[in-house]
This record gives structure tokens, C-alpha cells and sequence, in this order.
């Protein structure tokens, strides 16, 4: 038969061709770690690319939207306002980070390049990266209730959302990863 391709494709060579290494950025450990909450995990990847719908990318787009931030109301809404320019994200986030050692950073990305940094504790790292992806994932999803739902949370009532979240996960890891489960825990509780 003329003109019939005769290349084969198998699943494993897709697999291979999809897992091939294109070179990696310096942020890729960060958004993607081992124990991770997938959907934050994502979401920290779009907001790492800057593409999540902040007002400013809006406005860039050609719509007409109010430019302000949903959560304080007194600067301009974009991802570096967002993590952790805003009033209201810098105090969340200070909780947070001194939770995990770390400096509440205002900027963007001071934050990154500080995470990009972390200590070599697996343990600790791993635990750090979960509590920073939680953040980024609960203010996105407050600035989205408050303006899809109209509902407005607290920056308290917040942190405690992202401290049931940390805490399960971490719990959830104790079957499989006992030792690694019990060492977040006593990191995660010995601030709080």
C-alpha cells in the first residue's frame, strides 16, 4: 500500500516522548513536590507563569473592570499585589511563613527565590512548599469568592482554612510515610 505510514506508536513511546527532559527552570522544584496537593500544585504553576485572570490581565485584555484588589480595596489587583504586596495577604502570609521559618516577604519574587533557597530537610522543605502552595490557593479562592459569591472571610477565619488543610495532609501521608508524616507535624505545630 503506497503512501501508508509505517511508523508505530506505542504507549510506552509516548510515555517516554511526554517524560523526555527539556531542561527544567529554576522554579520547577517548587511548584512541583513530592507530597503536594495537586490542584495547588497547578495553581501555583499558573501563578508562578502569571497567568491566572488577575484585574490587571484583564484590563490588558480590553475589559472593563474595576482595577482594585478584592481584598483590600486600595491598590491595583495583579499577581505581585496578590503574593504578598496586599495588606491582607502580607498579614495571612506572616502567619504562614513564620510558621515555616521563613521571612514574610512583600515581594513576589523575593518569595520565590527565597523557596528556590530552602534548607536541605527534606522533611521541613516538603512541609514549607505544602503550607506556601495552601497560601497561594486559599487567597485565589478568597479573591474568587469575593467576587463570584459575594462572600468575604476574615484573614483569621482564612489561616484557620489553611491550617485544617496542612494538618490533613500532613495526617494523610502517615500510613505510607510514618516518620516523614510525624517530623511535619511536630514542625507544623511547634509554632502554633
Amino acid at each position: 500500500m503506497e503512501g501508508k505510514v509505517t511508523e508505530s506508536y506505542s504507549m510506552g513511546g509516548m510515555y517516554m516522548y511526554l517524560c523526555e527532559d527539556t531542561g527544567s527552570v529554576p522554579w520547577e522544584k517548587v511548584v512541583w513536590s513530592p507530597f503536594g496537593i495537586p490542584r495547588h500544585d497547578f495553581l501555583a504553576w499558573l501563578v508562578v507563569l502569571d497567568r491566572c485572570p488577575t484585574r490587571d490581565r484583564l484590563l490588558s485584555w480590553g475589559l472593563t473592570v474595576n482595577p482594585l484588589c478584592l481584598l483590600c480595596n486600595s491598590e491595583n489587583e495583579s499577581r505581585d499585589h496578590l503574593f504578598f504586596n496586599c495588606d491582607y495577604t502580607h498579614a495571612l502570609w506572616s502567619e504562614i511563613a513564620q510558621r515555616c521559618n521563613l521571612l514574610a516577604l512583600h515581594s513576589w519574587n523575593d518569595t520565590l527565590t527565597q523557596l528556590q533557597g530552602l534548607s536541605a530537610n527534606r522533611s521541613i522543605r516538603r512541609l514549607t512548599l505544602i503550607a506556601v502552595k495552601a497560601t497561594i490557593y486559599w487567597i485565589w479562592n478568597e479573591r474568587n469568592s469575593r467576587l463570584h459569591r459575594g462572600i468575604f472571610r476574615d484573614k483569621d477565619s482564612l489561616f484557620l482554612t489553611i491550617d485544617r488543610q496542612i494538618r490533613n495532609r500532613i495526617s494523610s501521608l502517615r500510613v505510607s510515610h510514618p516518620t516523614t508524616s510525624s517530623t511535619m507535624m511536630q514542625c507544623w505545630l511547634t509554632i502554633g
